[in-house]
């Protein structure tokens, strides 16, 4: 008998502690998440903000040309 309840509480800590390994485990799995997710954010702000820059470049291209189609059109006239 002295054997079986030496079993039994040595059962119950590692119960304890493979639960607290998974409670460990859990919320390093959820740092991890949210770590991963905050490049991702700033990856898309990024391209966004690429994109705009892209865009306004080409519209400043534009206004650019037409600008010097006008100066020249009427530096003829």
């Amino acid at each position: 008998m002295v054997t079986g309840a030496a079993r039994r509480g040595r059962g119950r800590w590692r119960r304890v502690k493979s639960r607290r390994k998974l409670e460990r485990t859990a919320k390093n799995q959820r740092e991890k998440t949210l770590e991963r997710d905050e490049p991702l954010q700033g990856d898309q702000a990024d391209r966004l903000l690429l994109s705009a820059l892209k865009y306004w470049e080409v519209e400043r291209d534009l206004i650019e040309e037409r600008l010097a189609t006008m100066r020249s059109a009427a530096a003829a006239s």
